[in-house]
């Protein structure tokens, strides 16, 4: 297990493994500052918290560098794959999507499908846009538009209610 003080560490040295700080130019205070913005901005809810976000990333790291799926993959790719990971369940107050809609919560009345996804994902963004957290401040404006694709895709993929719309389709192609 990893000590709570070591997991910005973890993170940090996970971007340094794929060579992502060097690739796209990220000041290594601007990526320190952003990985503690995103531990802050998770509440201490049990089980959709900091905690998880950086279980989910460590996961996603190995099948990427031990599974070699990395090959796959270009680094813009890469890049916005682990800040998904991280910022998945930003601000999470652990409650799903039916109890937002059912108690017409602020959240659900602006986002009228996958309503915590959509919060995480812009919770994200704000994040990104705060003055000195823009990891993605060194990427020319095709890399940018990929990798914020990426993040949002994957963000809004989490929402479950989609995946078991999409499973049995899945499963006939396969």
């Amino acid at each position: 297990t990893i000590e709570e003080e070591d997991t910005f560490k973890v993170t940090v040295r996970m971007f340094l493994e794929f060579g992502l700080v060097q690739q796209f130019n990220i000041p290594y205070k601007v990526l320190c500052r952003w990985v503690l913005s995103v531990k802050k901005n998770y509440r201490p809810v049990s089980y959709h918290n900091w905690r998880h976000a950086l279980n989910v990333c460590q996961t996603m790291f190995t099948v990427l560098r031990t599974g070699k799926m990395d090959r796959f993959m270009d680094d813009p790719e890469i890049f916005g794959l682990l800040v998904a990971c991280l910022c998945h369940d930003l601000d999470h107050r652990g409650t799903n999507n039916a109890f937002q809609s059912k108690v017409e919560s602020p959240l659900a009345i602006l986002y009228s499908t996958s309503t915590m996804e959509h919060h995480h994902f812009d919770q994200c963004v704000m994040i990104l846009s705060s003055e000195g957290n823009n990891i993605f401040q060194g990427l020319n404006t095709e890399d940018y538009r990929r990798v914020m694709k990426v993040v949002e895709q994957a963000i809004l993929s989490t929402d479950l209610a989609l995946y078991f719309r999409k499973k049995d389709r899945f499963l006939e192609t396969a």
